[in-house]
């Protein structure tokens, strides 16, 4: 339960940041630095998409192949 209200943060967490990065992107196109507004524009898509995708599934991290189901009876 704890996981899933971690998760949820997580991907929240992720969103508001990526929308924080607008900011910047203001910042660096009134100062004319456009390249550093697209470097920020790739992170936003980056991070907002990151957010929707993080897995709802139980995930075991490994060092080759990490394994990805629905219930787990590991502790």
């Amino acid at each position: 339960m704890i996981k899933n209200h971690f998760l949820e943060i997580l991907r929240w967490g992720l969103r508001l940041h990526g929308i924080g990065h607008f900011i910047e992107v203001f910042s660096a196109v009134t100062e004319g630095a456009y390249v550093t507004a697209s470097i920020a524009l790739v992170f936003i898509f980056i991070e907002i998409l990151a957010s929707f995708y993080i897995p709802k599934e139980h995930v075991h991290l490994k060092p080759i192949k990490s394994d990805i189901h629905d219930d787990c009876d590991e502790v």
